[in-house]
């Protein structure tokens, strides 16, 4: 997410200085006012072939040509560029959502744990360095993408949601730390696992 964010922040640049440059430069150049010259670069460099919003001196026509080459080939480059993050973007995710829960789903006697703030990854880096089979799950996807590339298995998800917990593997899990930020939610996973733990066996652990 964060190459993707840095691709369309590039194009964006490299079109707002095209187009700012260019009304500028006709501006500069031939006196156009300001609004004419926006106008006059935009239709220049989106190829609409509109005529000219007002006659261009010789030097005026020559920026111009310079403004089609550069502006054509930064529209393209970025049109092209933007298609290419989204359909990246897309198979990343796609194919990313199918790895994770493969892994997921051959959990065994795993920990969940539940909330990646600063208490969740102190757990999980224990977790880690004992060498046990572990599942972050957070709705924040910036702690999410944080833990995945700390080399753990993470799911974006929200772990109050009963759903989210059988996904993960809680029926098949040995313990389930809650280290969520709100004390409610941590004692409702408490007082869930408590009666899971009179129905299945399952033990839960909490920090």
């Amino acid at each position: 997410m964060r190459r993707f964010r840095n691709r369309l922040i590039l194009i964006g640049t490299a079109l707002v200085a095209i187009i700012l440059g260019g009304t500028l430069g006709f501006m500069f150049i031939d006196g156009y006012p300001p609004f004419d010259a926006f106008y006059m670069t935009l239709i220049t460099v989106s190829t609409v072939g509109y005529a000219e919003v007002h006659p261009l001196s010789h030097a005026g026509r020559v920026f111009n040509s310079f403004l089609i080459f550069f502006g054509v080939t930064i529209m393209l480059l970025a049109v092209g560029g933007m298609t290419q993050a989204i359909i990246e973007l897309e198979l990343n995710q796609y194919f990313g959502k199918r790895r994770n829960k493969r892994m997921i789903d051959k959990l065994n006697e795993h920990y969940i744990v539940c909330g990646f703030g600063r208490v969740g990854r102190g757990a999980a880096s224990e977790l880690q360095r004992a060498g046990a089979p572990f599942l972050v799950v957070d709705k924040n996807e910036d702690r999410v993408e944080w833990a995945m590339k700390s080399g753990m298995l993470a799911a974006l998800a929200d772990a109050t949601n009963d759903e989210t917990l059988r996904d993960a593997g809680v029926l098949r899990a040995k313990g389930l730390i809650a280290t969520l930020s709100s004390d409610a939610d941590n004692l409702f996973h408490s007082f869930r696992q408590s009666v899971e733990t009179v129905a299945i066996g399952f033990r839960p652990h909490r920090f």
